[in-house]
């Protein structure tokens, strides 16, 4: 599998999960470093994209009912801890895409929800990344 491929498959896998992105990477040989940071890449451009189309498209998405279950989570985490809540658990619960989507239909502000979600998004990447790199030199060696 050429080196491209490599790295655009780790980028959409990344898009709609960050820690699905590195793991996908690194299943594909890339190093975990690079594979944390093309995942980490594509999922802030993932959720710029929502937040600028997500006017258009959350009141369709947000009424979907396949996505009842994960709705009803956001909907709890959002009453108790607003924004930033919404925004750290996003990357390991229901993906950054879907949770920017059902906090804009919840009324969040894009800017701050932006804000949030990059932080949201570099932590658990490089927790992750850091992980999986710990992971790799323990079992490796």
């Amino acid at each position: 599998m050429g080196f491209l491929l490599k790295l655009l498959s780790t980028a959409a896998a990344g898009a709609l999960d960050v820690w699905v992105g590195i793991i996908t990477g690194v299943a594909m040989g890339l190093s975990p470093f690079l594979s944390g940071a093309v995942s980490i890449a594509s999922a802030v451009v993932g959720v710029t994209l929502v937040v600028v189309a997500g006017e258009r498209l959350q009141g369709r998405i947000y009424r979907s009912r396949r996505l009842a279950k994960r709705r009803t989570r956001i909907e709890r985490v959002w009453k108790r801890y607003g924004i930033p809540g919404v925004a750290l658990q996003a990357p390991l619960l229901t993906g950054p895409l879907l949770a920017t989507i059902l906090a804009l239909g919840l009324g969040a502000p894009p800017r701050t929800l932006l804000y949030w979600m990059f932080a949201s998004i570099v932590l658990w990447g490089v927790v992750l990344t850091g992980a999986v790199a710990l992971g790799l030199s323990v079992f490796s060696g």
